[in-house]
């Protein structure tokens, strides 16, 4: 076919923690009819585990519009290697790309002052990934992935659009004192290394909750616009500012100021009212 395809990418849509329900759904679908959206990738993190809300969100999304995703981390949780297989490296062929899809990994390498020993008790006290029970260390499972990748790009000849779930480069990194050591987790530049030998074109990824501006780097414009989970999201920080007279000291911390406005019918109006624009903004969409 000679005629483009207009694909959207989201990631982190953490649907049982954001407490995903009908409306949320029709928000979505009411939004990809309105954007003429063609086809969605989802780059991770659908929900904790791929069980049955997930595979029922997929569902009633693919009665919308063809659907396609790749693992995050939080999608991984239960599932074991073998199971996670079939979700690497998925190829689609648009009319002038190909889309390749798959989850990526991490190797401490954003933290290289930190000994691994230490970025794994870190890891197994604090972050979500001790949960999951994949084979290997974290370093070596990259390893394999960029082997495998570098295997699977090599057999692509059209301009290739990536989504996958992890930070590919280090311009990326979250720069909070508090969250430095986290970094360790959140991917490799090895991955942004690897794709400027092939004809790379984006790069969509997600994991950190953290909304940029595209940016190209070497070629290759990245793209990360995550949901992310609501109290993080753009509506709730705007609230306080169309209506001050909710507003406190610890305004900053999102834990503390999505508790102080979920239960106010002011709050609730205006998610309602705001649900459309922030989904929107946490979509990529490419005509491929």
């Amino acid at each position: 076919t000679g005629s483009m395809t207009r694909v959207a990418f989201m990631s982190d849509l953490h649907i049982d923690s954001n407490l995903f329900g009908q409306e949320e759904l029709e928000t979505l679908t009411a939004l990809f009819k309105q954007e003429e959206i063609q086809h969605l990738h989802i780059a991770g993190d659908i929900a904790n585990g791929f069980e049955k809300i997930s595979q029922d969100f997929l569902a009633q999304l693919q009665h919308q519009l063809p659907v396609t995703f790749s693992l995050g981390n939080h999608d991984m949780l239960g599932l074991s290697e073998e199971a996670m297989k079939p979700f690497e490296f998925q190829k689609v062929s648009f009319s002038k790309h190909t889309l390749l899809a798959f989850s990526g990994w991490y190797d401490y390498s954003f933290v290289p002052a930190i000994s691994p020993q230490k970025h794994l008790q870190t890891k197994n006290l604090f972050w979500f990934d001790r949960r999951l029970c994949r084979k290997g260390t974290d370093p070596e499972i990259t390893q394999n992935l960029l082997g495998e990748l570098q295997e699977e790009l090599k057999l692509v000849d059209q301009p290739l659009i990536i989504a996958m779930h992890f930070v590919p480069h280090a311009h990326f990194l979250m720069r909070h004192p508090y969250f430095e050591r986290f970094n360790a987790f959140l991917g490799s530049q090895a991955f942004h290394e690897l794709f400027r030998q092939f004809p790379v074109k984006d790069v969509i990824f997600g994991h950190s909750h953290h909304r940029i501006s595209d940016r190209t780097i070497d070629n290759i414009t990245y793209h990360a616009r995550p949901l992310g989970y609501i109290r993080e999201w753009e509506l709730c920080k705007q609230f306080f500012e169309d209506f001050p007279q909710f507003d406190f000291p610890k305004r900053y911390d999102p834990y503390k100021r999505y508790r102080k406005i979920k239960d106010l019918p002011e709050f609730q109006v205006y998610k309602k009212e705001q649900l459309a624009h922030e989904f929107s903004q946490a979509m990529t969409i490419l005509e491929l």
